[in-house]
């Protein structure tokens, strides 16, 4: 099953890591708990609050992530 293994188990959701790093790359893929984890903003912060995402493909967390910046923008205006 390596396509079980290439699903992200972990996203963060720590409100400081929802938005990309301002300058420079950013590494998003890490391990935690030995399964893959994604976070939107650089897997080399501190602070990570990883929640369990049952196992989803990269493409569907970072729709996740998407939607989640354009809540907080439409509830900021």
């Amino acid at each position: 099953m390596p396509e079980h293994r290439a699903l992200i188990h972990f996203r963060c959701v720590a409100e400081k890591h929802q938005e990309p790093r301002p300058q420079g790359p950013s590494d998003l893929l890490t391990v935690h708990e030995g399964k893959w984890a994604y976070c939107p903003h650089d897997i080399r912060a501190t602070g990570h609050d990883w929640k369990d995402t049952g196992g989803r493909s990269v493409t569907e967390i970072r729709l996740l992530v998407d939607r989640h910046r354009a809540t907080k923008r439409e509830s900021a205006r």
